[in-house]
């Protein structure tokens, strides 16, 4: 059985960890060629508080909420029961909007296993709504603990209100009367709202110092109060308005992401070349050759340029967002970025077909799940891994600026 924990004494790493298992859900677990930690670093740096599972912007708000509600329980226990009960209500109130419209566990429902505060939960704390360390059974203890400290104060001054800290920034808009039981609850923000969660993600930092901030593009891109479809943030009609240093930023970040697709294709030609040859394999095979030859055809040789000259940035990245980008996976970066001076060569050259298949397999073949490695793990593989080119969480962000751009009433 698999099980991560920790012990529940130091705040601060737990929540570096609870950021991490965000950051990590909705991604390819696999990650075949150890690609994660880069990419979460400049998804870190850019929409700080989002993790890819995220797609409505209204649910900071909504966890809020719900939380709250449940502060009014007496024990911790009371406490997290009546945040599920309410998170329950939540899917009710909001299901008559169907599927693929975001809705958290609008299929599972009351079988849910990751309710919406556990998915929102470190969103909060990077966007400074949550105001308390660690996870929900600790800000629970500590409602409570509060609850009890006021108490006490109170029967030394007689005749005071009582005050307790729920942990969550009090400033907030209000929730719509009767929450989380409201008819026709929806994502529609009222202006209020809009106004609080752009500033919010506008000023959001994974690193509490504000280290890295300068690179945060919510603020630029929430200015645009039109709807996009913009298929990665590169293409942003701010883009051109961002300031120098965020401009530079996305712009290695997509460098970055283009090199990195060709290793991602040519490591599924490698697995390809390996599985038995029927008429399904040699389409497969054929499909990720075509892949990579338009790849190759259209990669920008000003990216690899640009790329090759900053790689050396990599590892302050990870400081600054908490990744440890390891040396091998520089060394991979840089081997691979020398390569594509001639991109058009790769599939036929022994060396970075070599180089591909080998990273894979150091990084899998000793948990027993490499594919280059071996034929059970070859027969399980679905065609293609990791095909789609990296964005950086762009598609979850885009939605929640798609929602702050057009509030009610605004």
């Amino acid at each position: 059985m698999n099980f991560l924990g920790w012990i529940d004494h130091d705040a601060e790493q737990e929540d570096a960890i609870l950021r991490g298992l965000g950051a990590a859900k909705g991604q390819d677990a696999r990650d075949e060629l150890g690609l994660g930690t880069i990419r979460d670093s400049f998804a870190d740096l850019f929409f700080p508080g989002l993790s890819t599972i995220q797609q409505r912007v209204r649910y900071f708000l909504f966890v809020q909420w719900c939380c709250e509600v449940a502060a009014s329980q007496g024990e911790s226990d009371r406490i997290l029961s009546r945040l599920r009960e309410n998170e329950e209500a939540l899917i009710h109130s909001l299901k008559h909007l169907g599927e693929g419209q975001g809705v958290i566990g609008i299929v599972s429902q009351e079988d849910l296993e990751r309710m919406p505060s556990e998915i929102y939960w470190n969103g909060l704390m990077v966007l400074g709504m949550r105001r308390t360390r660690g996870n929900r059974q600790r800000w629970a203890r500590q409602v409570a603990a509060s609850r009890s400290s006021a108490r006490t104060d109170n029967l030394v001054e007689e005749g005071s209100r009582p005050s307790i800290n729920l942990g969550f920034d009090p400033d907030r808009p209000p929730p719509p009367e009767g929450f989380p039981k409201v008819a026709d609850l929806d994502f529609t923000l009222n202006g209020d709202e809009a106004d609080f969660l752009r500033a919010r993600l506008a000023n959001a930092c994974v690193d509490s110092t504000g280290r890295g901030h300068e690179y945060n593009l919510f603020g630029a891109f929430s200015r645009y109060r039109l709807k996009t479809n913009a298929r990665t943030p590169w293409d942003h009609p701010r883009m051109s308005s961002l300031k120098p240093e965020a401009r530079d930023m996305l712009l290695l970040a997509a460098a970055f992401a283009q090199l990195m697709h060709g290793a991602v294709i040519l490591y599924n030609v490698c697995v390809s070349r390996l599985m038995p040859s029927n008429d399904t394999t040699n389409h497969t095979l054929s499909s990720h050759v075509t892949a990579f030859s338009n790849w190759a055809k259209d990669l920008n040789p000003a990216d690899v340029t640009l790329f090759a000259q900053r790689i050396p940035e990599l590892p302050a990245l990870g400081l600054m967002t908490r990744h440890r980008i390891d040396e091998k996976a520089i060394s991979f970066v840089r081997r691979w970025t020398q390569f594509c001076a001639e991109p058009e060569k790769l599939l036929d050259n022994s060396a970075a077909n070599r180089l591909v298949s080998d990273r894979e397999v150091f990084l899998k073949a000793g948990s027993g799940i490499s594919r280059i490695r071996f034929s059970k793990q070859r027969e399980r593989w679905g065609g293609e891994s990791g095909s789609q080119q990296m964005d950086f969480r762009w598609h979850t962000a885009r939605s929640c600026l798609n929602d702050l751009a057009t509030p009610a009433h605004a």
